[in-house]
């Protein structure tokens, strides 16, 4: 009796941080979302109002045809960036993975410890020889500078993870691939890299968040509006007019959100099989 008593004890508590943990989470969600199609007015009413009175598009529109600081270039740019370091990061990562899992060489667990190590470290313990580096090689205030460093800064995690999906991958098929003449090469693009793809989705997405929700970097790195993404000009957004426009800001919230949503959702299946098939193994 005292067994089951417990149990339910454990069950309550469980659902209960699970549950708080769930409207925590969506609860700014949902505020942003309603504020983003509220009025000017509703948007600024107190106490506020949990669901609209008139839902309104005016706001997105306002967003790309009467802000200063917003408009379709800063997302432009945060698309450019992410999309480059998404590509490059799923070359760079299966590269790697494949070479830790299928190579055998001295120091390679040490090397394979220090991609760990070096995903823990954090940005502004490197910013400065970062800076110097992009202003030596001209690198600052461009695509190719950010998409190189949040690359290179998302890679080590990411080819920890690909080497662990690409160790469950029968290497039977890669040796007859050889024996009907593939080179090793050959094999590594023909055969892996399609049975490996469910891992490259979750390596690409990552990246593309990781990228997406920039702020450090970009406020760091860049200075013109030519390159600065959404994430800056939210930021410069709320001290356009010297207030906070729930609304606008809301709706610029909003739009922002959805590239990252939408590419979840298109790679959801692949998303999900490639974390849980390089978990299987360490």
């Amino acid at each position: 009796m005292f067994g089951s008593r417990a149990n339910t004890i454990t069950r309550v508590f469980v659902y209960s941080v699970l549950v708080t943990y769930l409207i925590v989470t969506i609860l700014p969600l949902y505020w942003i979302l309603v504020t983003a199609f509220k009025e000017p007015a509703e948007a600024m009413t107190y106490p506020p109002t949990l669901v609209p009175r008139s839902i309104t598009f005016d706001n997105i529109v306002r967003i790309f045809t009467e802000s200063r600081v917003f408009g379709f270039r800063p997302f432009y740019n945060s698309l450019v960036i992410s999309l480059g370091t998404a590509v490059l990061t799923v070359l760079v990562s299966f590269c790697a993975g494949y070479g830790f899992s299928r190579y055998r060489f001295p120091g390679r667990d040490a090397l394979l410890l220090s991609l760990l190590l070096i995903n823990f470290l954090p940005l502004l313990a490197i910013v400065i020889p970062v800076f110097r580096l992009f202003i030596l090689y001209q690198l600052y205030d461009t695509y190719l500078g950010l998409i190189l460093l949040h690359g290179f800064k998302t890679a080590p995690f990411t080819a920890w993870l690909m080497k662990n999906y690409i160790d469950t991958l029968p290497l039977d098929l890669e040796d007859c691939a050889m024996i009907d003449g593939c080179s090793p090469r050959m094999a590594m693009r023909r055969i892996v890299a399609p049975l490996a793809a469910p891992g490259l989705a979750a390596v690409a997405v990552l990246a593309f968040r990781q990228a997406w929700n920039d702020f450090t970097a970009a406020l760091i790195l860049t200075t013109s509006a030519d390159v600065r993404p959404y994430t800056i000009a939210l930021y410069r957004f709320v001290g356009e007019h010297g207030r906070v426009e729930w609304h606008l800001l809301s709706a610029a919230a909003f739009i922002s959100i959805v590239p990252v949503v939408g590419s979840f959702a298109f790679v959801q299946r692949y998303f999900v099989s490639g974390l849980t098939g390089g978990a299987l193994k360490s």
